[in-house]
């Protein structure tokens, strides 16, 4: 298997077997592998692995530091989650067939998948690399309202928000909440509709912000393949643009989300994937979590042939990713994944605070200064308001959560350490209120697409208290 794209057309005139090969072997597996129950692939396969392996390889993360700084415990990580997914493997809700790898399988996939790759066009083009723990070279940037439903009358302004901040590499664009004022329904002609509508009114706001080029992550408005597979078509997203396939629950895919890839490798098109666990779910807690983001990542080559890969793992009431475990979890997941593979990686944001309030920036402090000591290659923010409050988004958090992430590239994990922790004693207590914040219409004038001075005041407060703390802003 491979996880470089390849060109769908061979000099001789071959079509599709060179893109699809490393596919057909996935799907051989998926009707080919033995037959579980899904409850049971839950249960004996999923819960009972996480807790053999945490077992077996003494996982045990240190609640003193969010950043862990252990070497030998992060290196433990890996060969836990290598264990768990060699004898769990990857189950196929469609089939109900268990797809399993090899160790000398997954070896092969990782040392087969990109270290670089190129996204945009033009000017706007630019070269995601893997990074390694504690790199000084900074991450690249991704930033939007990362699915967040949006009106349609302020979707172009809000998107401009996000575009014309030259500190974002890859745009996320949100969700319209209503196509043409009707309610999206999926598998039917509206979510086709919607996600068209999507395409215009994204490129739209990439014009108005003079960034045409910029690649785009593809197709936000899919609720199913129809979307996806019907907007990175003819006039739609372009190769160049990022295409988004998520996995299900936990290790598990679908006809449906294949569908998307086999398109995407055909297109030559670059495919993220991303894969969120739940946190005190089928991996309980932090130690678990760890191995099954490290696992997950893993997995998402083996079965989507990835070009990157993100994650952002997830609480089970409060919907974010900036709960102190969850971080520890993802802290050390990422670092095991820097350490023992090239992987392209992404962290999430996802705050349970708002824009217009100083809890979101804390929160992004937080997080985007995990994403980057810890080696990511791309930094992902700000999915303000955990993503479900309409036009509770703008470009300014994003903004802070990319110079934040930038900035901290070079500090040490006991550096880091230090300022992550301020900035969770600012926002731990509120996370349980989740203060969503305001509008985007309160916060930025939604024709001139610039922040209102009582937002940007915030924004400053925090920035400064941000650099007493030692984050080396320029």
């Amino acid at each position: 298997m491979t996880g470089e794209p390849v060109p769908a057309r061979t000099a001789a005139g071959d079509t599709g077997f060179v893109a699809w090969k490393g596919l057909l072997e996935v799907l051989d597996r998926a009707n080919q592998g033995p037959v579980v129950e899904e409850k049971a692939f839950d249960l004996e396969h999923v819960a009972a692995g996480i807790s053999r392996v945490v077992a077996e390889h003494e996982i045990a993360l240190d609640r003193d530091v969010i950043i862990q700084q252990d070497d030998a415990m992060v290196d433990r990580v890996w060969e836990a989650a290598i264990d768990f997914l060699a004898g769990c493997g990857i189950y196929h809700t469609d089939t109900g067939r268990v797809l399993h790898f090899t160790r000398e399988e997954i070896g092969r996939a990782l040392a087969a998948a990109p270290s670089r790759i190129t996204i945009g066009e033009g000017d706007d083009s630019r070269v995601l690399e893997h990074r390694g723990v504690e790199d000084s070279k900074p991450p690249l940037i991704s930033g939007g309202p990362i699915g967040t439903p949006l009106s349609e009358e302020l979707y172009v302004p809000i998107m401009q928000s996000y575009f014309q901040e030259s500190i974002i590499d890859t745009i996320v664009p949100g969700t319209l909440a209503t196509t043409f004022g009707r309610e999206v329904r999926s598998k039917s002609p509206l979510e086709i509709i919607s996600s068209w509508q999507q395409v215009d009114l994204d490129f739209a706001a990439a014009q108005r912000a003079g960034r045409p080029g910029l690649s785009i992550m593809a197709v936000e408005m899919s609720m199913s393949d129809l979307g996806h597979l019907s907007a990175i078509g003819r006039g739609g997203y372009r190769p160049t643009d990022t295409h988004i396939v998520a996995m299900i629950g936990e290790l598990k895919i679908s006809n449906e989300l294949l569908n998307k890839v086999a398109h995407t490798l055909r297109q030559n098109g670059v495919l993220l994937a991303f894969y969120n666990p739940i946190l005190g779910g089928m991996a309980g807690p932090a130690e678990g979590v760890a191995v099954l983001i490290t696992a997950g990542m893993v997995a998402l080559q083996l079965v989507y042939l990835a070009s990157s890969r993100c994650s952002c793992p997830t609480h089970p009431f409060n919907f974010n990713s900036t709960d102190p475990e969850i971080m520890r979890a993802a802290s050390a997941a990422i670092q095991a994944l820097a350490r023992h593979t090239h992987l392209l990686t992404e962290l999430m944001t996802s705050p349970v605070g708002g824009p217009g309030t100083d809890t979101v920036l804390y929160e992004s402090l937080a997080m985007a200064t995990v994403a980057s000591v810890s080696g990511a290659s791309r930094a992902l923010g700000v999915r303000s308001a955990a993503g479900v409050v309409r036009d509770h988004v703008t470009g300014l958090e994003t903004r802070f959560n990319g110079e934040v992430a930038r900035a901290a590239a070079g500090l040490t994990r006991a550096q880091a350490d230090t300022i992550v922790r301020k900035a969770v004693e600012q926002y731990e207590p509120l996370l349980a209120t989740r203060p969503g914040g305001r509008s985007f219409a309160d916060l930025y004038d939604p024709v001139s697409v610039r922040p209102r001075p009582d937002w940007l005041a915030i924004y400053d407060k925090v920035k400064e208290q941000a650099h007493a703390w030692g984050v080396p802003f320029d």
